[in-house]
């Protein structure tokens, strides 16, 4: 057997117990009792520990060394796979067991907490958690090594390369083209939806209408299933089994309709990952920024557009017979894409969404650099929502505890979302081009619940793809062009331009 050959056969161990992971993970915030946390806690622990004890055994780093010396760069695949594993080895090898061992512990007990704080709308009882993990993720920092400031080693771990220098700008110059933009909506004309709020909107109907729309776009249910939690995600363990999450609100059904094609464009991408490299790194889903590409892509390019309103309002009408009485395409289309300052991310619009992720993302250089404590969070929290958005919270469950990204560890994961708000845009325009011809757009496909086309190369040219290629490259070769801001841009100017009337 060869060097690679063995290498491959370990990493398969690797890989098997990281979908377990994923399986205990997804269960831990949809199904289990409260009373199990402590026995999860432990349980994911050991898996971490076993996992990062296989990653680190200095027989994986010779295989790893030979295996590279022995590769020719004429397999993209076999490369691919080298390059992640020595990414991971890389990573693994600077981080010891017993550190590894208190990082999972630690994320077990505080997941369980923000759950609590959020629930009872204190942040006291995640208070001290959050601390705790704010000292593990500057340790990582530390022990992963970084060039210039410590945030930049944790962004590196969610979008490799990525770093403060790079985004600084590139979050200047969205907020540039973002601000201007809300505010000529808000000197608009009044575009009033009280329709959306005479009537409380049913648990019951919205599941249904989330279902049917999650499926017509092309989830398998299958090879997964819908749930409801705190947080919505997806998750699961390979594309034969992927579970995504939504929740309800009876005041208004957008949260959960749109968080259910935002978590469906996520769990369309694992479904489509490539299946001979099921326990190969190059067969994951190509980092956060692309996933999120996916996710964002059918959530508002698709799901927020005319018409797919058009095609979707039967439903609309089916479920909730008595709300939409005399509501239009036209007029559901105007409501989901209202531009308003708003307090909750998942549910704020395309226009205000980044100036959302920029306030986590200078969060949390503050947080990580020390130069903002612990106490005084939530409050620095409503200060800069109030200096971007001109809002502020009424309460913390609306303010810093709306998120469950920090009771996981995950700093310097924010910023992805806007890399894919990029990313969608960029794919979408290049698949046009692919796919449109005279006389015919996807909108006229959307129109008539035809959406196979575009799904069909999102697989050819992303999920089929995996992670041989960096996200960068993989972008590129998808669009032939490096990342560019410009597509979304143009995209949301128009958009909005369109809806609000603005020259």
């Amino acid at each position: 057997m060869s060097a690679y050959d063995s290498l491959m056969a370990k990493q398969k161990d690797i890989e098997t117990i990281g979908q377990i992971s994923g399986l205990l993970g997804w269960d831990q915030e949809v199904m289990m009792p409260p009373k199990a946390a402590p026995l999860r806690a432990e349980q994911m622990a050991w898996l971490s520990k076993t996992r990062h004890r296989l990653m680190i055994d200095p027989e994986m780093g010779e295989l790893l060394a030979q295996a590279e010396n022995e590769d020719d760069g004429k397999d993209s695949v076999r490369s691919g796979n080298l390059r992640l594993m020595r990414d991971a080895y890389d990573k693994a090898t600077k981080q010891p067991s017993e550190f590894v061992v208190r990082m999972a512990r630690h994320k077990s007990k505080s997941i369980i907490s923000w759950t609590e704080a959020r629930e009872k709308n204190d942040f006291s009882i995640f208070r001290d958690d959050l601390a705790t993990m704010i000292d593990l993720v500057r340790e990582l920092a530390d022990l992963l090594g970084y060039e210039n400031e410590k945030y930049d080693a944790l962004l590196d771990l969610y979008e490799s390369g990525l770093t403060v220098a790079r985004l600084d700008p590139l979050f200047a110059g969205l907020r540039d083209s973002s601000v201007p933009l809300i505010q000529s909506v808000n000197q608009s004309e009044d575009n009033s939806n009280d329709w959306v709020y005479l009537h409380e909107w049913s648990v019951e109907g919205q599941q249904k209408l989330s279902h049917a729309l999650s499926e017509a776009v092309g989830f398998d249910f299958q090879a997964g299933r819908r749930d409801e939690s705190t947080h919505p995600f997806c998750g699961g363990s390979n594309p034969d089994d992927v579970r995504w999450t939504t929740r309800y609100d009876v005041k208004e059904p957008w949260g959960a309709i749109f968080g259910a094609l935002h978590e469906t464009g996520h769990a369309l991408y694992e479904q489509g990952r490539p299946r001979n490299l099921d326990f190969e790194p190059s067969g994951h889903a190509n980092g956060l920024g692309v996933h999120e590409s996916q996710s964002r892509l059918w959530e508002n390019q698709v799901g927020r557009s005319l018409a797919f309103c058009e095609w979707s309002l039967p439903m609309w009408k089916e479920y909730f017979p008595k709300n939409m009485e005399g509501v239009t395409a036209e007029m559901l289309w105007r409501a989901i894409n209202q531009v308003e300052p708003s307090l909750i991310r998942v549910e704020s619009d395309e226009a205000t969404y980044n100036l959302h992720i920029m306030i986590r993302y200078e969060v949390e250089k503050l947080l990580i650099s020390g130069e903002l404590e612990i106490d005084d969070l939530p409050d620095a929290w409503d200060d800069m929502y109030e200096r971007y958005l001109g809002i502020r919270s009424p309460d913390r469950k609306q303010g810093v505890l709306q998120d469950i990204h920090w009771s996981m560890g995950a700093f310097g994961y924010f910023p992805t979302y806007t890399l894919g708000n990029l990313y969608s845009a960029q794919l979408l325009q290049a698949a046009r081009n692919d796919l449109e011809s005279e006389g015919h757009t996807l909108e006229d496909d959307w129109r008539k619940g035809i959406f196979t086309p575009l799904l069909d190369w999102m697989r050819t040219n992303v999920h089929h793809r995996g992670s041989i290629l960096t996200p960068a490259d993989l972008i590129e070769e998808a669009t032939g062009d490096a990342p560019i801001p410009e597509p979304f841009v143009d995209y949301l100017k128009d958009k909005i331009g369109t809806i609000y009337g603005l020259a």
